[in-house]
């Protein structure tokens, strides 16, 4: 006997995202083919970057509902496009009954353990307006962690102004000039976590320059997807020892 009741079917990951313009490169949580397993998008209509940062709990109904809305189509893990977000992650996880990962800073405490208990170093789109009430609710403390942002960049400016061109080889040199600026801060980093979900198409070239290991909320979500479909769909499926 099959089941149904739903009009589609088959998708692993829901992601929330922001009403946005700007070019979603592969590797960002925005672009399909990011993904090896199936994922279905719910837009938070009219709500861009400018609108929710800072402002995340004025919001919360929306993207509560966006989270139902994810979970009645069948979907195993939601996730979100921006890591600011994690300001509501208690309530999230709450309202739904399959994994939420809202951001890489869920990241923060377990890879400080993981490194040696070393300060762990975060690269966002905007250090201003990432704050404690931003780590506190992932349960990250600001004593070990060190923050760099790209809010004074070219690359920062298409995402906070919403854009609709970037020059990618530009922003690569960006972001790698402030991986760099991080390690110049903070010498004892034992590891970078990219906050912004745009980050992630460059963080090799960020953990090449610092030659440390560098977190995303790519490597969170695909560990969450991996736990809640074992022998899923992804490239080691139906691998033999032979």
């Amino acid at each position: 006997m099959v089941q149904g009741g739903k009009t589609l079917y088959g998708f692993t990951l829901g992601v929330i995202t922001l009403h946005t313009h700007f070019p979603r490169i592969v590797g960002d949580v925005g672009n399909a083919r990011t993904w090896n397993f199936p994922v279905l998008y719910k837009v938070l209509e009219g709500l861009n970057p400018r609108a929710i940062i800072g402002k995340e709990k004025n919001c919360v109904e929306e993207v509560l509902n966006a989270a139902r809305e994810l979970e009645a189509a069948g979907v195993k893990v939601i996730t979100t496009s921006c890591g600011f977000l994690a300001v509501l992650q208690e309530e999230l996880a709450r309202a739904v009954s399959v994994p939420v990962v809202t951001s890489s800073l869920l990241l923060v405490p377990l890879v400080h353990r993981i490194c040696g208990m070393k300060p762990v170093g975060i690269l966002t789109a905007n250090s201003q307006a990432l704050s404690q009430s931003h780590l506190l609710p992932v349960g990250a403390v600001e004593a070990f962690v060190e923050i760099v942002g790209l809010e004074n960049t070219n690359f920062g400016r298409v995402l906070l102004n919403d854009e609709w061109c970037i020059d990618f080889e530009e922003a690569r040199t960006e972001v790698v000039d402030a991986a760099k600026k991080l390690v110049e801060k903070r010498s004892d980093l034992g590891c970078i976590v990219l906050e912004c979900t745009n980050l992630p198409p460059f963080a090799a070239d960020v953990q090449r320059v610092t030659n440390l290991p560098v977190f995303d909320l790519t490597d969170l979500v695909n560990m969450v997807c991996f736990a809640v479909e074992k022998g899923g769909t992804f490239p080691w499926k139906g691998a033999t020892m032979e």
